[in-house]
């Protein structure tokens, strides 16, 4: 008997002795990588994810800051104090192609070389993006508030001389691979950009042909060059620029990160055509429409 239980014992612990074999440690093995690659994968997901909605919102706010800021200066184009029953006292600025009481002027290749020691605002001949220059009246500068509050400033927050006149246009800046919208001030010695990686600017012009203050007719392919050759209107006589009430910028940009996996995106362009993009970088075209409050009818005025 006690020969019988002392070998049952001894079966137990020999029994016990051995632990997991092969195929159950195997088992556990093939589990526990499954359960890494999955969870694995949910977090790479959730960090791409993360990824393209954060880039998808900085490309977002920083297209609709820059419209923003060229809206600002569109919707107060040609304004000035009235020095008589016709004429303001906006003074043009002839490097800039602005005659006097002129508020806006554009080229369709943008300008000869902006970004220059010395810059020239001519237009370029051929080859370049959209340029734009606005011209309005504004408060004296003062030095101790202005460059908080903006008053009196050019877009560059430098002194205008209660003129301000802007130019904004498309460029790549030395040292860098992508273009940027830059802006310079009559202020200014030198550019800013106020947005990096534009792919292209399209700008649509909405102009007065009848002097009823509406649009009548839209110029976008070399609409700059349209709107120089416009005739007199047979409403009040308003000529070429005096006639545009209201202009419509679309940006074409990309995030400064790739971000998409599978290296293509489609999305609508400028001309509302679809365009696809292998770059693995995000891409949007943001656009909007501002009226010059002082050529409109005061339906549109806002």
């Amino acid at each position: 008997m006690k020969n019988s239980q002392k070998n049952q014992v001894t079966r137990i612990r020999h029994a016990g002795s051995h632990g997991f074999t092969l195929i159950e440690l195997m088992v556990s093995v093939t589990i526990g990588l499954v359960l890494l690659i999955f969870i694995s994968s949910l977090y790479f997901n959730s960090k791409g994810s993360f990824r393209l909605n954060d880039d998808n919102a900085r490309l977002q706010e920083d297209g609709n800051f820059a419209l923003t800021v060229i809206g600002r200066n569109l919707m107060q184009a040609g304004y000035g104090k009235m020095v008589t029953a016709t004429t303001t006292n906006l003074k043009g600025l002839a490097g800039r192609g602005l005659a006097v009481g002129q508020g806006l002027t554009a080229c369709d290749n943008g300008f000869t070389d902006p970004l220059a020691t010395a810059p020239d605002f001519t237009c370029a001949t051929s080859g370049g993006q959209p340029g734009l220059t606005v011209a309005y009246a504004v408060d004296a500068y003062d030095a101790t508030n202005s460059p908080t509050s903006g008053a009196g400033a050019d877009c560059n927050g430098n002194d205008a001389g209660g003129m301000v006149t802007n130019s904004f246009f498309i460029a790549t800046k030395s040292g860098e691979s992508s273009q940027s919208l830059f802006c310079s001030g009559n202020g200014s010695t030198t550019s800013q950009p106020i947005l990096n990686n534009v792919d292209k600017m399209v700008v649509t012009y909405g102009v007065d042909t009848t002097g009823a203050n509406a649009v009548t007719k839209f110029f976008s392919v070399n609409g700059a060059s349209s709107v120089a050759a416009l005739p007199p209107n047979t409403g009040n006589n308003k000529k070429n620029w005096d006639q545009v009430v209201s202009v419509t910028i679309c940006l074409e940009l990309h995030s400064a990160n790739s971000v998409t996996t599978n290296g293509a995106q489609t999305y609508l362009n400028c001309s509302a055509t679809s365009t696809t993009a292998t770059d693995k970088k995000l891409h949007a075209a943001l656009t909007r429409t501002f009226t010059l409050r002082n050529r409109a009818a005061p339906t549109l005025a806002f």
